[in-house]
């Protein structure tokens, strides 16, 4: 299913992927030896060459989402698609009946178009997305051949997964420079706080950060990471080649609704989501030549209330390249 996702982004977007550059991310949780919750991601993407937005949007799509920004003179403008799938368990996946005090299993597919303005120390981005959560999203298929290749535990609870349900999804980030100062080995180090919010039958919350940043020339790539789910902008265009680029970020937020959790389900489920949200990455990336491999461990706090474990992480492994 990857092998095909990826050859449909490349078919399509081939033709005028100058300076466009794709990226395939990997998230698992047995990172931290854990098999429950946020369990696996898979993300295939593309985000165009960000230009100097002086003409007109290429597209409908474009010209509605570009309504939805402030004012933002001698910005640079990329758009960009992806498709992702993730899944989410309960911690003991042997169990073969309902587990009404455990987070349910939920299975997700979703399709995603995206526009973002990118200054040296203002940044805005936002994402409009459909999918699909439920035994349509094939999660559970996929999860399957996974432990079987790996020869872990088999899944047994999918049967009493999230029932099959359409989604749609608006996002909107803000990311604001506080500081930035020259650091040894020709690199710079910077503070910058964004705002994150996110509005859709799948999950709604509002979100506030930190990120510090330490590399070369970070006014090239400033607004690039994200707090949005796979998202990664293109900073390799004009990346500085055999870099090395550090990063943490840090935020606190508020959730009204989550349908991984209080979905529909073929039982009467005991689990409540906590609207309280904390969460923390750190990683790095280093570009090669047009390529790039970057890696994160990512924590966040308890998401239902009767959760036994405060505190839950999962690993990230991405690679990013141009044609």
């Amino acid at each position: 299913m990857v092998k095909l996702l990826l050859l449909c982004l490349v078919v399509v977007f081939a033709p005028f992927t100058y300076g466009g550059q794709f990226h395939f991310q990997l998230e698992n949780d047995v990172t931290f030896g854990e098999d429950g919750n946020y369990s696996n991601g898979i993300i295939i993407g593309w985000e165009s060459q960000p230009i100097l937005d002086d003409a007109d949007a290429t597209s409908f799509i474009q010209q509605w989402q570009k309504t939805l920004f402030f004012a933002q003179p001698q910005a640079k403008k990329a758009w960009g698609v992806k498709v992702t799938q993730r899944m989410w368990t309960p911690d003991e996946i042997k169990i073969t009946v309902p587990q009404p005090d455990d987070r349910p299993y939920a299975g997700f597919l979703e399709f995603e178009h995206h526009i973002a303005l990118y200054g040296g120390d203002f940044a805005q981005k936002n994402w409009l997305s459909i999918g699909i959560i439920g035994p349509a999203s094939g999660t559970e298929q996929l999860q399957g051949a996974i432990h079987k290749l790996l020869g872990a535990s088999t899944p047994a609870g999918w049967p009493f997964q999230i029932e099959n349900k359409a989604t749609f999804q608006f996002g909107y980030e803000v990311d604001s420079l506080l500081l930035r100062k020259s650091a040894p080995f020709d690199s710079q180090w910077e503070i910058s706080a964004f705002n994150y919010n996110t509005l859709g039958n799948l999950r709604s919350d509002i979100n506030l950060g930190l990120t510090l940043r330490w590399g070369p020339a970070l006014q090239q790539s400033f607004g690039r990471l994200s707090s949005h789910f796979g998202h990664v902008g293109n900073s390799l265009y004009q990346a500085q080649p055999y870099s090395l680029l550090f990063f943490t970020r840090m935020q606190v937020g508020y959730r009204f609704n989550d349908l991984t959790i209080d979905g529909s389900l073929p039982y009467v489920s005991q689990v409540e989501f906590n609207p309280y949200l904390v969460s923390a990455t750190t990683g790095a990336s280093y570009t090669f030549d047009k390529v790039a491999v970057t890696w994160s461990f990512n924590f966040y706090n308890k998401e239902y209330l009767n959760d036994n474990n405060s505190w839950h992480g999962y690993g990230s492994l991405l690679f990013t390249w141009l044609l």
